[in-house]
Parts: C-alpha cells; structure tokens; sequence
C-alpha cells in the first residue's frame, strides 16, 4: 500500500540559534508552561495541558527544568506531587542531587523499587527481593503476597514490613517532588495515592517504554481449555478461538467476523470473566515460611497462567468498545527451532496519564510520536548547531555485517584501529570515546589480542589505543561523564532488528493505516540530506523502511542513537575545539559536516589533501620505485607511463589519470607526498637539446644540489634545469 499521501517524509534540517538564544527561548517556553501550572488548580482528568520541547543535547533542557522546579517548586506542590522520569534510576539519582543543590529545603525523593540498591543500607529495597523476582509476575499483587494484607478484618504482615524501606515511600503524606526511572510510566509509583498530581516532567526519549507486545502461538491458543474453565461456555470458547484465527489469518475485521459465528460483545466479555475466573492463583500470605512459598511457586504452571491472561487480554479487547485499528492485532510467521510457527500479537500502548499537566523533554522529539504519546501537545524545537570539527566518510556505513566479514573483516577492522590510534595522539591525551556496537567492540578488542572471556560490559569498556569505549543503545542517553573529552570516534551505527521496529511502530499507530512488513533483502534507498559545514545541503541517499511511519521510528533508534553518543561530549558551547570521527556514511541532516571524505582518505590522514585519489595513486607509484638508485618522474601523460609503468601501464591509462589535474596541481601534490614521506624532492624543468617547444616537467626525488646530476641519468636525452620559485619570477617579471 502506497501510504506516502498520509505521511510524508520529511527531512529533519534544524533551524540552528545561537547558544544563548537556544538557552533564552528554552527558560522562556519552560517557565511560561510551569508557572501556568503552578498558579492553577488541578485541571480537570483528561483535560490536562501538554507541552513537548525538542532541545538539543547540550543547550540544558534537563538542569533548566531542575531550575524551575527550584523556583515554582512550593507553588507546584501546593496543588500536588511532581514526578520527575528519567531512563534510568542512576539518572534519576543524580537528577534529585542537583535539585537538593539548588534548594534543599524542598521534599525530594527518588522512587527506588523493590530490586533497586538503597543508599542507606548498600542492600535491596526488599529483604525479601529473591522472592520477589521469582513471583513478581505471577501474582496479582507482591504487596499483599509478601508484605502486607488484610484477611477477615485482620491485617497480617511480614517481620520486615514495619521498618521496609520500599513501603515506607508510600506512607509519606505530604506533596512531594519525586524522581524515578521511565519504567514507572506503565504504573503508579509506590508514593501516597491520596494527593493528587500537580505535574508530570519526562525527560529524554521515552516511547520505547511505552510500546509492546504480547504472543501467543496459534497451537497454544487452540488448545482445549483447562478443567476449571465453566463447561457452558467452552462451545463459545471453541468457536472465538478458530473465528480469531480465520479472520486474522485472511485479512477480515475480527470483530464482524465473530459476529457472524453469533458472538457479539457481551458473550466475548463473558469468555474474559471465565478466562480470569478460572486462572490458578498463588494462596500465599506474609506470613507464610519460606518452605511454603518456595513449594507453591516451584509447582506452579507459570506458563498456563500467562497464556490464559494472553486469551483474557485478547478477549477483553474483542469485548470492548476500543477501537481495533489494522495494527492492534496480527497475526505473525515465526522461524523457530522446528519451523515456522503463526503467533497471535498484541500490540500495546502504555497511555500517559493526562490527569495533570505534561511537559515532555527530549533532544530527538518527533512531532508526530509526541502527538500519539499525548495528543494535542504543543511542540517547540529549540536547537543550537554543535561546534565542532565533524569529519564523516561518504562510501561506506561500517555495517557489523562489513566488518565482521569471516573473509575480509580483519583487514577492515585494521583500518579503524589505525583511525583510532592516529585520533588519540592527535588528541594528545585529552580524552577519546570510541563509541560501536557491542559486537564491533568485542571483536576490536580481540584483534588486539584481549579477547572477551565472560562477554561482560566490564571487558567491553576496556580502553582501545588509549580511547575511552563504549557503545550505542539507551545507556548513552543523558550521561554527562564525556564532556571535557576532546574528541569522539564513531564506527557504523546501531542496527535495530526491522521486525522489531515493525511491531514498535504497530503499536504506536495502531489506529492508522496498516503497517507491511519489509521484505527479505536491503532496506530501499530513501532521499535524504546531508547539512555541510558552510550550510550548504547535499542530497544524498539511505537505506531505510519504505513505511514513513517506521523510517521515523527506525530514524528515532538507529541516527539518533549517533546523535546522542554524539551529545556526549556537550558540542554546543565547548571550552575548547572538539573533533567527531564519523565512520559511517549514514546521513545526519541535524549535524554540519566539516570535512566529507572517503574511508581511505581517512584511514591514510588525508583528510585536508584536495585530491587524495590522485595523492594514493601518486604515492603508491612511487613507492614502486624505493628500489631504484635514482628516483623520480616527469608530469606529463606520456611520462607517467614511461617512469612509473607499475601503476600506469599505458598512455590511455596516464592521459585519464591527468584529466582535470593541471600541471601545477601534479608538482604540488608529488612535493606533498615526498615532504610526508620525507623524501627529498626538487622540481626540474626538462627539454630536447636542440629543439624548440615547450617545456615538460618533472620531479627528481632528491636534494636540489643533486637533482641536475640524478635527472641526467632519469632522462639523458633531455637537458635539466631548476626552474625559479614561483615568488623570484614573478620578481624578475617585474
């Protein structure tokens, strides 16, 4: 299906401010947003104001909200709490830190779950945290299993409940300002349910916490139902079964398709309270010792109860009155060990609560994923142009499949490693980040004879030639621990799984218009553009989805994963010069290149060499000749052929090598190549004794008291002069 009339593709070239303007307009948009919600009561639910800021990395969206919260903070908790998401709870940590600095009269907390380290104590929130990994998915509530219930007006609870750090967070009464990590989004945090909520701030790129998906195999879902499921309803079971499966699988509207076969919506509600109804249940109480619990959770059937809350799911979908849009619910080909198998999927978005106002933070917003995260936002871009010396090659993305290639990839891999060893000296031990894949790494380290025994992050981020390693994905987002570094290497990009990527988009637009599967084979070619140093724009070209709704998902994970390891080195307002090694030519319409070259170029460090090309051939051709007693060669075509015949093997081959050179640009360059060789040179004007015409050019590898003496015996038949320096004749002439 041709979708490009709903979704266009659109190339993302920023409209670049000035750093201090981009920080001016940012305070500016924040604190409007902020001190609206903070001079206003609680809007009613569903009706809460949204605000989404694109901000570059480096212009402060994160240290500029903290401010604000600083400033409106009593004014904010007068109406309720402000929670604070970030990726992670490290970041989430250092987020309360800088808030407790600017105002440490302020009631500041990080949400920490049951399994997360406390400060206090260096052990788990949870006392009991091994059970609760191994029970936290197949009972309703860990809380009332483990830690606290009420039975027959008792409450009965656990010896470690009363001085338990994870529930003590909820007893807090008061407003608060709490910070956690994004993975709270898909539930209420373990805070005081009773206050309301002034504010929701979510920091960084946050859909991917929000989509997902659940499977069930086509054999597992028709499967007779268990004993316990209520007899007067297993026809009715039996028929939504087969009729969920035919309609997917020919493409029908399922929905309709079970009305036909006479189930309309109250009897698929009724299969939803028989399938939760007859679900096995753990009967286990704080109380109970730990040889009780751990017999009930070893002879549980855990994976009956998932595929019955799979069915209950699907059920109370088909039973509602939720619109099921062409990308909610698929069905899927699988390779697995014993062939191909069909799932039924479930796509899933996490909705934001809108009961508050929103202000969502990220340095690769997308307008159009904001919007389905919350509709209706306000959307500003706020982008300041990094300052830096960027180089980027133009031939090759580096892909994991290009270099780890059983044939040749060593030899490629050479390459990068003498990149990367040339980039540190040059940074002159000023701090270097080589940022790959987990893969390229792994084996960049193995070439260097330290191969990874355990597989461990550990060994991953040993340093390479002195460089600094790390490699692509989401713990690069918002880590500032690289920003006095003075430069950054990176080699190929993030390779997200396409199928993945899929069904991620799937269930961010799953009302939209169907989503097809790419293919076997390549990624098409899509348009792009490359944003030079000067402003200039180059088209250029890359391999992406042909849906635009997930080339810009694929665009979220794949370029902005370069962006942001990008970021870490803060290249909006540097102390000093900074340099970016791209080593994928994959385009970044939202990063100026200075200098756009070849991976040779780069790899032999001739990246300011205006003709490199002709500088390689040149060089090589003249390495041919180390062995001669005399050494050196004229300019022209014919002698190109005749001095240096290893590489010009004919005069057709030297007269295409020369077109476009002029003679000048050939003298240069050969003293370019003898001065980095440090090879003595000198130029040498030739002619035919006794003969008129004009002259040809040469340059005789040796010192000019030398160069007359080595040119007799190159060219016998030609007598050799040294012509002036360019600046004594143009002195004669005047």
């Amino acid at each position: 299906m041709n979708q490009a009339h709903r979704f266009q593709a659109v190339f993302p070239v920023p409209d670049w401010r000035a750093p201090e303007d981009a920080r001016r307009d940012l305070e500016q948009h924040m604190d409007v947003f902020i001190r609206a919600v903070a001079s206003e009561d609680v809007p009613e639910k569903g009706n809460a104001p949204a605000l989404t800021l694109k901000v570059s990395a480096g212009v402060g969206k994160t240290s500029t909200a903290l401010r604000l919260l600083a400033r409106h903070g009593r004014d904010l908790l007068a109406s309720g709490h402000v929670l604070f998401y970030v990726p992670t709870l490290d970041l989430a940590d250092r987020a309360a830190a800088d808030l407790q600095a600017l105002d440490g009269t302020l009631p500041i907390s990080v949400v920490r779950g049951r399994l997360a380290h406390n400060p206090e104590t260096g052990t788990e929130m949870c006392k009991r945290s091994d059970l609760v990994e191994r029970m936290q998915t197949i009972v309703p509530s860990v809380t009332r299993a483990l830690c606290r219930v009420e039975r027959a007006g008792e409450i009965i609870q656990a010896d470690c409940a009363a001085n338990c750090p994870y529930l003590a967070q909820r007893m807090a009464g008061d407003a608060g300002i709490h910070f956690m990590a994004h993975s709270y989004l898909g539930t209420f945090p373990p805070i005081d349910r009773s206050t309301p909520i002034a504010l929701r701030v979510i920091d960084e790129k946050v859909w991917p916490s929000l989509v997902s998906a659940s499977d069930i195999r086509v054999e597992e879902f028709l499967q007779a139902p268990t004993r316990s499921f209520p007899v007067e309803l297993q026809a009715d079971l039996a028929v939504a079964k087969s009729g969920i499966v035919a309609a997917l699988q020919n493409g029908l509207d399922v929905r309709s398709h079970l009305r036909v076969l006479g189930l309309d919506q109250g009897r698929l509600a009724a299969l939803a309270r028989a399938e939760a109804d007859s679900q096995a249940r753990l009967d286990i109480h704080p109380k109970d010792s730990q040889a009780r619990v751990d017999f009930l959770i070893s002879t549980f059937d855990q994976r009956a109860l998932y595929a019955s809350r799979k069915r209950q799911a699907l059920f109370d979908l088909l039973a509602s009155a939720e619109a099921i849009g062409p990308n909610r619910l698929t069905i899927e080909d699988q390779q697995t060990p014993s062939g191909q198998r069909q799932t039924i999927r479930l796509n899933r978005l996490i909705a934001i609560d809108r009961d508050a106002p929103l202000l969502m933070l990220d340095a690769d917003a997308d307008p159009l994923i904001a919007d389905r995260l919350a509709q209706g936002t306000s959307f500003v871009a706020i982008e300041a142009s990094p300052r830096a010396e960027i180089v980027q090659i133009s031939d090759r993305t580096l892909s994991n499949t290009w270099l780890l290639d059983k044939a040749r990839g060593s030899e490629r891999r050479a390459k990068v490693l003498g990149i990367v060893k040339r980039e540190v000296e040059r940074a002159g031990g000023q701090g270097v980040l080589l940022v790959a894949t987990k893969a390229v790494l792994a084996q960049l380290h193995a070439d260097l004879g330290h191969p990874l025994y355990h597989g461990s992050d550990a060994e991953l981020t040993r340093s390479i030639h002195g460089a600094t390693t790390r490699w692509f994905g989401p713990k690069m987002l918002g880590v500032n621990d690289f920003e006095r570094y003075r430069s950054i290497i990176l080699v190929g990009r993030l390779q997200p799984d396409i199928r993945e990527m899929e069904q991620q988009t799937r269930a961010l637009f799953l009302e939209e218009e169907r989503i097809e599967g790419h293919q076997n084979g390549p990624l098409p070619e899509t348009p792009s553009l490359r944003v030079l140093g000067d402003g200039t724009l180059k088209n250029a070209t890359s391999r992406s989805h042909a849906d635009p709704r997930v080339r810009a998902l694929l665009r979220q994970v794949r370029e902005c994963a370069t962006m942001q390891a990008i970021a870490r080195l803060r290249l909006i307002s540097p102390s000093e010069p900074k340099r970016v090694v791209l080593l994928c030519s994959m385009p970044l319409p939202e990063l100026p290149v200075s200098k756009l070259v070849t991976l040779e170029t780069l790899y032999h460090g001739l990246e300011d060499e205006p003709d490199p090309a002709g500088y390689l051939r040149l060089e090589r051709s003249l390495r041919a000749t180390m062995g001669q007693t005399v050494r050196g060669t004229r300019v022209s075509a014919a002698g190109l052929a005749a001095d240096l015949p290893a590489d010009f093997e004919s005069l057709s081959t030297a007269k295409e090598f020369r077109r476009g050179r002029e003679t000048d640009h050939m003298l240069d360059q050969i003293e370019r190549i003898a001065a980095r060789n440090a090879w003595p040179a000198t130029r040498v004007q030739l002619s035919r004794r006794g003969h008129g015409g004009r002259p040809t050019f040469g340059i005789v590898l040796a010192p000019c008291e030398r160069a007359l003496f080595q040119a007799g015996k190159l060219w016998p038949e030609l007598t050799a002069t040294v012509p002036l320096p360019a600046s004594k004749r143009q002195g004669a002439a005047r």
